[in-house]
């Protein structure tokens, strides 16, 4: 897929996304604005906590010009920890991006008193001096695991006609800010003529358990982008449910 079509098919999926706000919009983040004054802060408003005694969670701002990643301040210096999961997360309209990052790996018995994001500026050569070639977080003392809430079961998926299907999971527990459906189906991208697998976030109801979605089952659909898969998350205090743990359902349709 040539650049230009990508680009497209991600402006499109933005576009539908806004179109449908208060229901549910297209898991992927808008790029900062190239003028936009605060997108130039040499900064990243960040946080984090341990998911377990190895993962650890941050959940960052986003700037598209940016590649980041994530470091763990260790007795004897700094060093960039493995990434585990990552998505984009909408928190009450505010798009971040969540990522989990392994401590552990290749070290063993050494917690990080820190993490820390940095950002380097990708293709320095197409801007201003100006802007920033590397950005920061603070340093990030990582809450406890006990602030990541957990998403609540799915249930089943049940086919109630030809188009639709109903999703139903467990009541979630530990009141959590929002819970959402996760919902991943083949998206038209009309400026370009391509069906491709799009992800979704759509907000539950409070207490809601079920939730009727509709298949896309058009002729032109590829044969490698038909499945459609739905799995839980939640949101709390500024954190999510363990990335590693969603298990998506898959229907064909």
């Amino acid at each position: 897929m040539t650049s230009r079509i990508a680009a497209a098919i991600a402006t499109c999926a933005l576009s539908l996304g806004a179109l449908a706000s208060g229901a549910g919009v297209a898991a992927a983040a808008p790029s900062a604005p190239a003028g936009d004054a605060s997108s130039l802060r040499p900064a990243v408003d960040a946080r984090a906590a341990a998911v377990d005694r190895c993962s650890y969670q941050v959940v960052r701002s986003h700037d598209s010009r940016y590649v980041y990643s994530v470091s763990g301040v260790f007795g004897d210096g700094a060093r960039e920890l493995t990434p585990q999961k990552e998505d984009y997360v909408r928190f009450s309209g505010d798009w971040r991006k969540v990522v989990q990052v392994d401590a552990c790996a290749g070290v063993r018995g050494q917690a990080p008193t820190a993490l820390r994001v940095t950002g380097k500026l990708e293709r320095p050569e197409n801007y201003d001096p100006s802007v920033p070639r590397t950005i920061h977080s603070n340093d990030l003392k990582p809450a406890a695991s006990s602030v990541i809430p957990k998403a609540p079961e799915l249930t089943s998926v049940d086919r109630l006609d030809a188009a639709t299907v109903r999703v139903t999971w467990k009541p979630a527990q530990g009141n959590p800010d929002q819970v959402v459906l996760m919902e991943r189906k083949p998206f038209y991208s009309s400026e370009v003529g391509v069906w491709h697998p799009n992800t979704f976030q759509w907000d539950v109801r409070a207490g809601a358990t079920s939730m009727d979605r509709k298949l896309e089952r058009d002729a032109d659909i590829p044969s490698d982008a038909r499945a459609h898969s739905y799995w839980m998350r939640v949101i709390k205090g500024g954190f999510v449910s363990d990335l590693r743990a969603e298990k998506p359902v898959t229907v064909e349709p």
